[in-house]
């Protein structure tokens, strides 16, 4: 019982100075900070509701909004709502400030703002969706990017063209029916129409083609999902990317590695909780489960 409450005790002194060192980013840069620290957890609809309550229960006056983010992805569809729900606190300026990642859907959303802010070993990443199914022919799942679809069918082609018609067939074969593939590719327009939706409303106002271009990048551009997108390269192909300035820069990994100590120490105290409740349990019965 002891060690569980100096974990106890551990956690909320550290939490405390996660909202401390928010408190600091915030009055550094004369702006409302929110967290939006998923760190292994992915961007939900559900999320969206636990985000609009947090929102609500804060006295938001000031119209400048920074959200710090970390995540590695989630729900494209849930990303796009909540970059409309931040726009409605942040109304003057929304920053969004990236200590390490914002892979995938979370991409998405940090277009939502006025400006992104990364250190120098923050990610963005590519928007091609993450499709998983079911293989009926092997019975098994497989996760796979609307990118793969044409690559595979370009490989069908060379086959047939080389002569390999078997090998081609093969491949046919183990293809899903063809309307799903086409609601396949079509999941790649869905990003793309929000990326040019949130652009040229925010970051780049009435600036269609230079959105439409960022769009396609981001969607079809990369040869792998987990492209690491730095500040440089973010810059490069047109989003309004700046590299955290040094008054930040420590408040910001700050917040990061706290964060991630937070969790840590979340699971040892589930682990510590479960060892107990194991502990609770009768010694003939322990016996039986072990038996």
């Amino acid at each position: 019982m002891n060690s569980l409450s100096t974990l106890e005790r551990e956690l909320s002194t550290l939490e405390e100075e996660l909202e401390n060192a928010v408190t600091k980013l915030g009055e550094i840069r004369i702006s409302e900070c929110f967290p939006l620290l998923l760190s292994g957890i992915n961007m939900t609809n559900a999320l969206v509701d636990n985000v609009y309550d947090a929102l609500r229960a804060k006295d938001i006056s000031c119209k400048t909004l920074d959200v710090v983010i970390d995540s590695g992805g989630g729900d494209i569809n849930a990303a796009y709502n909540l970059a409309l729900l931040f726009r409605r606190y942040g109304t003057e300026k929304l920053t969004f400030i990236i200590p390490r990642w914002a892979k995938s859907a979370v991409t998405l959303l940090a277009c939502g703002g006025n400006e992104i802010l990364m250190t120098p070993i923050a990610e963005l990443g590519p928007l091609d969706p993450q499709i998983t199914e079911h293989n009926n022919l092997e019975h098994r799942l497989e996760r796979f990017s609307p990118l793969h679809i044409e690559s595979t069918l370009q490989l069908i082609r060379e086959e047939f063209q080389n002569g390999s018609a078997e090998l081609a067939n093969g491949l046919i074969q183990r293809l899903q029916f063809p309307l799903t593939l086409g609601k396949f590719k079509k999941s790649l327009d869905v990003g793309k129409e929000y990326v040019i939706k949130l652009l040229t409303t925010r970051m780049l106002e009435d600036q269609l083609e230079e959105a439409k271009f960022i769009s396609e990048k981001l969607t079809t551009g990369y040869a792998d999902h987990g492209w690491c997108i730095s500040v440089d390269e973010a810059r490069e192909i047109g989003l309004n990317v700046n590299e955290i300035d040094n008054e930040c820069l420590d408040t910001v990994w700050n917040i990061y590695k706290l964060d991630k100590e937070k969790k840590i120490m979340i699971q040892e105290l589930a682990v510590q909780n479960k060892l107990n409740q194991f502990e609770e349990v009768p010694p003939e019965l322990i016996d039986l489960i072990e038996s």
